[in-house]
């Protein structure tokens, strides 16, 4: 049975479900899934039997935001919609705790581009972590559009979780930190217990 979210946000193209650590948002970590990934399915794998991501985060007093993109949208249209989360995250938090954003596949990518759009339009975006895990590869023409945005934020501390063998078009010089691993396999968790814990260690404190 999937975890209920304590709330649930109807954004532009998509929906995020909300879990607090505490009953309000404080340390929000948000998560944007890869392509057609319904919340309802980002919510079971964030809080697998295996290793529950929500479980560890809320131990530790952050909250999670799931965003869910469509299976037909673009890397300049999902990054609208993350934007549209990153904006209403920081207006809806309470504290001076800086976001975590980040997501896998598409939704890296999307989260990605959103942030270094931020960044290109003078917004604060209140990021002070950026996390890519197995980051989809832009076409040509995003590729073009990433290049004049800067490529990548800038602002935040940028983490790499790739698996082996995996593309995500990044390398080690661009992100402060990169770990490789095997990963999870199919219907297992959002992340590994691996990349889970390393991304813990490595939250806004």
């Amino acid at each position: 049975m999937t975890t209920a979210p304590d709330e649930t946000w109807t954004l532009r193209h998509a929906t995020a479900w909300v879990f607090t650590a505490n009953g309000s948002l404080t340390r929000p970590v948000i998560l944007v899934g890869d392509a057609g990934v319904e919340p309802a399915a980002l919510a079971a794998a964030a809080d697998h039997g295996s290793y529950s991501l929500l479980s560890e985060l809320r131990a530790r007093g952050h909250d999670l935001v799931l965003l869910g993109l469509p299976d037909d949208g673009s890397m300049t249209g999902d990054g609208g919609t993350v934007q549209n989360a990153v904006t209403r995250a920081a207006a809806e938090q309470s504290g001076p705790h800086p976001l975590t954003v980040g997501g896998t596949g598409q939704g890296a990518l999307a989260a990605r581009y959103a942030l270094a759009g931020m960044e290109y339009q003078r917004l604060d975006h209140r990021t002070g972590v950026f996390f890519s895990h197995n980051g989809a590869v832009p076409e040509l023409e995003d590729e073009a559009e990433l290049s004049r945005m800067g490529e990548r934020p800038r602002i935040p501390r940028f983490l790499r979780l790739v698996d082996e063998g995996v593309t995500d078009g990044l390398t080690e010089e661009i992100a402060e930190d990169t770990v490789t691993g095997a990963g999870a396999a199919s219907g297992g968790p959002v992340l590994s217990e691996e990349y889970g814990s390393w991304l813990l260690k490595n939250l806004p404190r």
